[in-house]
């Protein structure tokens, strides 16, 4: 079974709340055992500096044999030095050129000889200091021993001798240890921190992401009205508003599902009651004999308008679902429009609507399926003739260039459609007239023609006010 998001967010937290505290611990523990080595070696340095000190209160190598109070000043100073750093001191007169080096036995003189030695005593001799390991390999373990020098002076800037400090260069290592004793508390009192701050983001987290599951789940229970409420900012809030937006186009998807079905039972519903009717009153004798011609006539009527019906709703679906391929060919666009408005001249003249015809210069000559666009003027024209009354009616079809495209406008001087009915002229079955009457369309031709337009990779647009409403949509035209 899989850990929870909150145990492998918090895991990863922790991982590198540990990862960091390591790295730093590291280089702290380096840093400190570094600047604790340095401090102890000029502790070192700073011994000899105090025997240096003692020998320049002297005037001669030999006056420290004779004083016996200074004797035992220096000799409990250098047992000290060597007591705490088990280090030996040797105290070099430039005058003699020997070696007297004053542990326990006190007098051991040596002749210096070594090139190397010589060299550094030079350097000592210009009042430097010097630190060299391995100066005098006749010493027990020599390779390891470090000689710290340090000048004596005689009265002010004369340098008469120098104080080599020999200590094993173990002695001057700072264990690690040591060094870590003072970095881990440190160190776990950031461990305890960092942990408290993983399970707080962790949870911070997690509790946005929690929030939208359980809300996904309701909407799998079918309650869209359930909303996300974060407000951790980030991407997560923004994830909860896309979730937020998601659940209303569904909420909206659903009436507009339910909105249809109710459309389409209503729109079956019509016709079939009518066709029901009047072929049972024919077939119980209510229909004098020499009606019923006229009355087989309206059942018939209502046929075709259930097919056209039928028809409609298998336009409509295989277009929201992309499977009418489009035959895009060129066309002549102006040859278009005048066909199907000679279609319509019958229904023009019963209502005796006016029409201005105003086309673009020429053929108007475009790429796209003739048939769909035939299919999306004639629904238009219907549209528009099936509003439109009286002698002061006026249909107009106007076509012009604009850049690269080919412009349609389709405009009637008809009622106007009211400001909130815009926004959904496009949709299936919408009816703007509520009071429309069996007979008045299916409310598809709009919806299936934006859906042409759509895949023709333009749009049916639609503007309104009290002195006209237009209908227009553009196309490419042919490339020369």
């Amino acid at each position: 079974m899989r850990r929870s998001l909150f145990w492998r967010t918090f895991g990863v937290l922790l991982a590198a709340v540990l990862a960091t505290i390591a790295i730093f611990t590291g280089v702290m523990v380096g840093v400190r055992q570094q600047a604790a080595q340095e401090s102890y070696e000029a502790e070192v340095r700073r011994q000899a500096r105090e025997v240096a000190e003692y020998m320049a209160d002297l005037s001669a190598l030999s006056f420290v044999q004779s004083n016996a109070t200074m004797r035992s000043v220096i000799r409990r100073k250098i047992g000290d030095i060597y007591g705490a750093y088990n280090a030996d001191i040797w105290i070099v007169s430039y005058d003699s050129g020997t070696v007297q080096y004053l542990d326990k036995s006190w007098n051991t003189t040596r002749f210096i000889a070594t090139d190397a030695v010589k060299e550094q005593l030079s350097r000592i001799q210009q009042g430097e200091e010097i630190r060299a390991t391995g100066l005098f390999p006749e010493l027990e373990n020599g390779d390891q021993i470090v000689t710290i020098g340090v000048p004596w002076y005689y009265e002010e800037n004369e340098v008469v001798g120098a104080v080599l400090l020999h200590i094993p260069m173990g002695s001057l290592k700072v264990g690690v240890r040591s060094v870590v004793r003072q970095v881990l508390p440190p160190a776990l009192l950031a461990l305890l921190l960092g942990t408290a701050l993983a399970v707080f983001l962790a949870r911070s987290q997690i509790r946005p992401l929690k929030e939208m599951s359980s809300a996904v789940r309701e909407f799998s229970k079918g309650d869209l009205t359930r909303r996300v409420d974060v407000h951790c900012g980030g991407e997560l809030e923004e994830l909860g508003d896309s979730i937020n937006r998601m659940a209303e186009a569904l909420n909206r998807l659903e009436d507009s599902r339910r909105s249809f079905v109710a459309s389409v039972s209503h729109e079956l519903r019509s016709p079939i009651t009518c066709m029901r009717g009047y072929v049972q009153a024919m077939q119980d004798g209510v229909i004098p004999p020499e009606d019923t011609p006229r009355y087989y006539q309206i059942v018939l009527d209502e046929t075709d308008r259930l097919t056209a019906l039928v028809n409609d709703l298998l336009d409509l679906s295989r277009l929201e679902s992309g499977k009418i391929p489009l035959e895009i060919a060129p066309f002549d666009l102006n040859e278009l429009m005048r066909r199907v408005l000679i279609n319509f001249e019958p229904r023009i003249d019963a209502k005796h609507i006016s029409v201005a015809v105003e086309l673009a210069d020429g053929p108007l000559t475009v790429q796209a399926d003739a048939n769909r666009i035939n299919q999306v003027v004639s629904n238009v024209i219907d549209n528009a003739v099936k509003f439109m009354d009286g002698d002061n009616s006026l249909l107009t079809l106007r076509s012009a260039r604009v850049g690269k495209d080919a412009r349609v406008s389709i405009i009637n001087n008809g009622p106007p459609i009211a400001e909130s009915d815009l926004p959904f002229i496009f949709d299936r079955f919408y009816k703007a007239d509520k009071a429309h009457t069996s007979g008045q369309g299916t409310g598809l031709g709009l919806s299936i023609s934006q859906r042409i337009m759509e895949q023709h990779g333009s749009k049916l647009t639609v503007r309104s006010d009290a002195s006209e409403t237009a209908f227009e949509f553009t196309l490419p035209l042919q490339e020369p």
